[in-house]
């Protein structure tokens, strides 16, 4: 029996046997090889001991238990060998992070542990595993904190903190459909693409935690005042750079993947662009010269097969190959002796892998550079544009706010600079749209910036006027700030090259 198949053999044993006490020994017994040889070939092949194995999976499973069935976890813990509920835990919270009870409670997603018929995606499951760990911990913190903000809104209640738990607790609860999502990619690889809309999820996730966070701090800023004494702005504020922070840790970990999948996926290309290669060959070898232009049209398209890398092969190519491949066919059929089956036949076989071939390939999904520096110009102008609308949004909302609550018989010159400083926003945002659509130089990134200056002094001086009354205006001056900030770090990043 082949050695690998034989480890694979026995993870199909320790699937079946997986309530049961296991022992080396036994399952060695079972595929009939020693224990020394098997310990040493299952951590070779399988990348964990066979013991560390058995326990993850078990715990797996029992964390499956925990969230499909009303079980209590002493049974899920009897199920799976352990003697006592305690015994269980420990295990339970090392490997999860989370005790069997906070588990149930949070309605987290366990690991993907790999069975024996998912070990052909290692890389895949490891990966995915990372992704669930990562998305558990900040559902685990949203959740807490919405229960938090639930409890101290029973003390002072409030529609606005209300809203902001109930909004909270939803974020949470969307990013099990999410880790779904995420579980289900260990199974299917060749979807791998689809972790992007994963990445994307948690982009927006973060977004909109921002958002909240910024709410919150415009509210108090506003009003002075704090839900039942206590202040929700800085635990929202880490709430959303812990998303954020989540979002590039998952980001980096699926482009890593996509790159992965991508050069595993190639290399699958390799292997039938090979193949019909040698199936090419071996039509042109049955040719006779007779028919040397067919000949050498169906070598000449094997060479040029053959001698494009992998990586240069696009679906063009192989496509515009299985149609002449076809054409080729078509015209032999009719000039070469009908008798001639064998040629035939091997001629068909040999389209038909190129169109295999052209099909695989057209999967592949080519990482997106952006290390083109008029696409990272593009990208960062956009993102000035997208910052730009939302900050407008809220400076307008606060600007409205102050209209609405002010006495207009004592504040009507701030009215005036309020509708000034609304149309300096909406024009900067327009010149931006503009220069993104036809940008040339850095030159444009000035433009903005000068601009955004105006605007900071002109929020900053209202803010003053306004005394406690600005200080949510101050805050929106401070956010312009920023993006300030971060246009000016990406000048410094091309001057230093």
């Amino acid at each position: 029996m082949d050695i690998e198949n034989s480890i694979f053999q026995s993870l199909e044993i320790i699937e079946k046997r997986i309530n049961e006490k296991l022992t080396v020994e036994n399952i060695a017994a079972d595929v009939y090889i020693s224990k020394f040889h098997y310990m040493r070939l299952f951590r070779e092949i399988v990348g964990d001991s066979v013991m560390d194995y058995i326990i993850k999976r078990k715990l797996t499973l029992a964390a499956k238990a925990l969230l499909d069935t009303s079980s209590s976890i002493l049974e899920i813990a009897l199920d799976f060998g352990y003697d006592s509920r305690e015994g269980f835990s420990r295990s339970f919270k090392a490997f999860m992070g989370k005790t069997p009870a906070e588990y149930r409670k949070h309605g987290l997603v366990p690991e993907i542990t790999k069975s024996s018929k998912e070990y052909r995606s290692m890389e895949i499951t490891k990966t995915t595993d990372a992704v669930i760990r990562e998305i558990n911990e900040w559902i685990t913190r949203a959740k807490d904190l919405a229960k938090e903000i639930n409890f101290a809104n029973r003390q002072a209640p409030n529609i606005f903190w209300n809203g902001v738990a109930e909004q909270t607790e939803a974020l949470a609860n969307n990013f099990i459909d999410v880790l779904e999502q995420a579980g289900n990619m260990a199974r299917k690889p060749d979807q791998i693409a689809d972790g992007m809309d994963i990445v994307k999820a948690i982009d927006d996730t973060a977004f909109v935690a921002h958002s909240i966070a910024f709410q919150i701090e415009l509210m108090e800023a506003r009003t002075a005042e704090k839900n039942a004494g206590i202040s929700f702005a800085g635990k929202y504020r880490e709430l959303a750079w812990f998303c954020v922070e989540k979002a590039e840790k998952i980001t980096v970990f699926f482009r890593e993947l996509l790159l992965f999948v991508i050069e595993d996926m190639r290399r699958t290309a390799g292997e039938k662009i090979r193949d019909a290669t040698d199936k090419g060959i071996a039509v042109s070898e049955i040719i006779s010269d007779d028919y040397k232009y067919i000949k050498e049209e169906i070598t000449q398209l094997v060479n040029e097969l053959s001698e494009t890398p992998v990586e240069a092969i696009t679906s063009l190519l192989l496509d515009d190959s299985t149609f002449k491949a076809k054409l080729i066919t078509i015209t032999a059929k009719l000039n070469i002796e009908v008798s001639n089956e064998v040629l035939f036949e091997k001629m068909l076989v040999f389209s038909d892998a190129l169109y295999d071939a052209a099909i695989f390939c057209s999967t592949i999904v080519k990482p997106f550079d952006d290390s083109s520096p008029v696409l990272k110009k593009t990208k960062i102008m956009q993102d000035i544009i997208f910052m730009g609308n939302t900050l407008f949004f809220y400076a307008k909302g606060e600007l409205e706010y102050l209209v609405n609550t002010l006495d207009k018989t004592i504040y009507s010159d701030n009215f005036v600079a309020f509708e000034e400083i609304k149309i300096k926003i909406n024009d900067y945002i327009k010149i931006a749209i503009k220069i993104e659509r036809e940008i040339n130089d850095i030159s444009a990134f000035h433009v903005i910036v000068d601009k955004l200056h105006v605007i900071i002094a002109d929020l900053e001086r209202e803010a003053d006027l306004l005394e406690i009354r600005g200080r949510a205006l101050k805050m929106i001056a401070e956010e312009h700030k920023r993006l300030v900030c971060k246009i000016v770090q990406y000048l410094e990043e091309l001057e230093e090259k």
